[in-house]
């Protein structure tokens, strides 16, 4: 199954996104690097699923990485 990624920027202006698990849980995946374009680096995002609670690399951050770096290619 293909996880939902819908974009939901954060008032302070982080780059941020809510995903539709496969569970039909839906959690906010947001970038925390220091605005590098280094979005690639998994260590610089953070989910609120329970896994990325505990600073473990989750699919979801996984789903977001690739949505964003394709995005980014087709805007280039």
């Amino acid at each position: 199954r293909t996880m939902k990624i819908t974009e939901a920027p954060l008032a302070n202006g982080r780059e941020s996104y809510l995903v539709l698990s496969d569970s039909n849980a839906t959690y906010r995946v947001t970038y925390c690097g220091s605005g590098d374009d280094r979005h690639f680096v998994v260590r610089l995002w953070e989910c609120s699923c329970p896994g990325g609670q505990h600073s473990k690399m989750c699919k979801h951050v996984t789903a977001v990485i690739a949505y964003s770096n394709a995005k980014q290619e087709e805007e280039a």
